[in-house]
């Protein structure tokens, strides 16, 4: 069972801080806030390069893996030097042009979309009403196209994930195909190349739509039958769903009072310092340095959007049932995250 699905894990980190080597996975694995910050930060470590990872398995299975591949060789924090640059100037040209335009629109969308939604007597189930919908409004506000006639599958995100079945790998495949297909289809009406969209689409969507619903979840069920106008959210997003990011160091190295060998994987586990988070820390939710998340000021505005809708109902609620994505080693994806409302 991963560390990061267990209900205990703040109790398990805290014993394993600041650091601990994973024999089973031959990694070294990070805690500690400070030396995660220091590591992001660090020209002494590498990124792991994904794609290499699946034409490995192509080279050994004789399977057709070039969507993901593909996929993978457009996401600027799989890259270093200057096709890191590149791709994320790319990124970063969709992502910011009429940033504040957006972020208000985001405003608007999420104000209706939990008014009408959040009705005394109703059911409203987490990810499906309100996470998957965010996705789809920002995501056709940056791309300029509606992606929910074609984007059925929200597993994409999963081709990071190297401990998957080959089953499973296949199906993901697929899926990043059907969507290259579709994106190629309206090269000429996107804001970018397709290549550039679907890496974004795999980057931004197990990523925004499990801290959102993550963070919400978690805030609410502290308060169980509050008045929703009466619970303070927090500036920051408390829990994330991207439970750690891997380097590979580049050559011996010490840090912090941590040895690193040459070509040594680590596993900053960032999802040790979720719920407990403040200014700064929070921070490495979204990584450090020259591979900072893209999307950080977006996910922050629409989070804080997401709070004032919320709490500016009197309603009262009740949690009900969380269950995350199952087999998964990459990301904590809530597959289902119920709350009731009454008055």
């Amino acid at each position: 069972m991963q560390t990061h699905h267990q209900p205990d894990k703040r109790e398990r980190y805290a014993a394993l801080r600041p650091f601990a080597f994973n024999e089973a996975l031959n990694v070294l694995c990070v805690y500690d806030a400070d030396l995660i910050a220091a590591i992001f930060r660090s020209e002494d470590f590498r990124t792991n390069p994904f794609a290499d990872h699946y034409r490995t398995i192509a080279g050994r299975t004789g399977i057709d893996f070039r969507a993901s591949i593909d996929a993978l060789d457009h996401v600027p924090f799989s890259k270093e030097g200057e096709e890191h640059r590149c791709l994320r100037a790319a990124m970063s040209a969709v992502v910011s042009g009429d940033a504040r335009g957006h972020a208000a629109g985001m405003e608007r969308f999420i104000g209706d979309l939990v008014g009408a939604l959040f009705v005394a007597g109703r059911e409203v189930e987490l990810m499906h009403d309100i996470g998957r919908p965010i996705f789809f409004e920002l995501f056709s506000r940056w791309l300029k196209i509606d992606e929910r006639p074609f984007l059925k599958e929200s597993n994409i995100s999963q081709v990071f994930d190297g401990a998957m079945s080959l089953n499973r790998r296949k199906k993901v495949n697929r899926a990043l195909q059907e969507l290259a297909d579709a994106l190629a289809e309206r090269r000429d009406a996107i804001a970018t190349t397709p290549e550039v969209a679907v890496a974004m689409n795999v980057l931004g969507n197990d990523a925004l739509t499990g801290s959102l619903v993550l963070s919400l979840w978690h805030v609410l069920q502290l308060h169980p039958g509050a008045r929703l106008c009466d619970i303070a959210f927090p500036q920051h997003l408390p829990a994330t769903g991207v439970p750690f990011i891997e380097r590979i160091a580049s050559r011996d190295v010490e840090i912090r009072g941590m040895k690193v060998a040459r070509d040594q994987k680590v596993r900053l586990m960032i999802d040790a310092t979720a719920f407990e988070v403040t200014g700064e820390e929070a921070d490495l939710f979204f990584g450090k340095g020259r591979h900072v998340c893209i999307g950080k000021p977006m996910t922050l505005a629409i989070w804080r959007a997401l709070g004032k809708a919320v709490t500016a109902l009197p309603l009262r609620f009740m949690p009900g049932e969380l269950h995350l994505r199952t087999g998964d080693y990459a990301f904590t994806y809530p597959e289902t995250a119920r709350i009731t409302l009454h008055d």
